[in-house]
């Protein structure tokens, strides 16, 4: 009897003691671990978050960029992170396509994290060299048809972001293009510009410039809507309907974390979203701010999960660490 009562008394002082944490989170900064090198677009993103994480709880939010792998190495170091409420990933579409490009990630995708909130989602551009004939997207789509294999598309990376969405282009359209990775979005672009390749997709906001000034031919967003950035450029969705590839930022936590915290942070985010300030720094970089429940990620993780799954392994896309 003296036993089950100290054994019930433990409980209680566990269940109270996980309580008042809780109750009292955050009472040290929280990681914001980011899967890119600092200085790119999307770890701008990440540190304008965490700006407005630090504004809206009583403690700072830190970034923490954790490289290699395509974004493989900081997804597994949240994943075995302690469920503590003081250690979330900050990522994007690759978070959706690793676990297909890898045969072994080292951690399941849905087990091992809880969905936090959809931060931002943005536009996805497709570029061709201005010296190319194809004046738009039908006519690009007809020369590439009629030469398959002769072209070329550049990409971030094999299995990174940018190549998974032209893979997933090619697919609707019909098209055989000749794959030829790069070592980031930089070189990308470079040698789209150089006209050492054919195509290549970016973010709009990151290409914006070069469109404006020539050195790139915009044929199509691959998001659902046109953006007021560039009212006259048509979507793919126009010409393949239901087609939608947009880049995107979420939140995770690692599995285990407690419901009442991902709520907490998920709220956070969304008012933090919200400021000004950050509202504006995201507007400049043509994202559009979300900041979704934990229930409404989990949907539009699977939805993604699935478009990539099919495309990936369409494409026969695959790497070992």
């Amino acid at each position: 009897m003296v036993r089950a009562v100290r054994l019930l008394l433990l409980g209680a002082t566990i269940l109270t003691t996980g309580a008042t944490a809780q109750e009292g989170w955050p009472s040290r900064p929280i990681r914001l671990i980011v899967p890119v090198s600092a200085g790119g677009g999307h770890d701008l993103m990440a540190r304008t978050l965490a700006y407005g994480l630090s504004q809206q709880l009583p403690q700072r939010a830190i970034v923490e960029n954790v490289t290699g792998a395509g974004g493989l190495r900081a997804t597994r170091e949240v994943a075995k992170s302690s469920p503590d409420g003081y250690t979330f990933l900050f990522t994007g579409p690759q978070h959706a396509t690793l676990p297909f490009v890898y045969k072994n990630p080292g951690y399941d995708v849905k087990a091992d994290f809880e969905s936090v909130s959809l931060v931002l989602l943005y536009p996805v551009v497709l570029i061709i060299n201005p010296s190319s004939p194809a004046r738009n997207l039908g006519e690009f789509i007809s020369m590439v048809r009629a030469a398959p294999g002769k072209y070329t598309f550049a990409s971030s990376g094999v299995g990174g972001a940018s190549h998974i969405a032209v893979e997933g282009f090619l697919s609707r359209a019909g098209l055989n293009m000749v794959h030829v990775p790069f070592r980031g979005s930089g070189e990308t672009s470079a040698a789209l510009l150089g006209g050492q390749v054919d195509f290549a997709v970016d973010a709009l906001a990151t290409q914006l410039g070069n469109i404006r000034e020539g050195r790139v031919r915009a044929l199509a967003l691959a998001s659902r809507e046109r953006s007021s950035a560039l009212p006259n450029l048509p979507t793919v969705a126009e010409t393949f309907p239901g087609f939608s590839s947009p880049l995107w930022a979420a939140t995770f936590a690692p599995s285990k974390t407690p419901g009442a915290i991902v709520i907490k942070m998920a709220s956070a985010i969304a008012s933090a979203i919200k400021i000004p300030e950050v509202k504006k720094r995201y507007e400049d970089l043509l994202v559009e701010t979300v900041g979704s429940s934990p229930q409404e990620l989990d949907r539009f993780l699977e939805e993604q999960l699935a478009i990539n799954k099919e495309i990936i392994t369409k494409a026969n896309v695959e790497l070992q660490e």
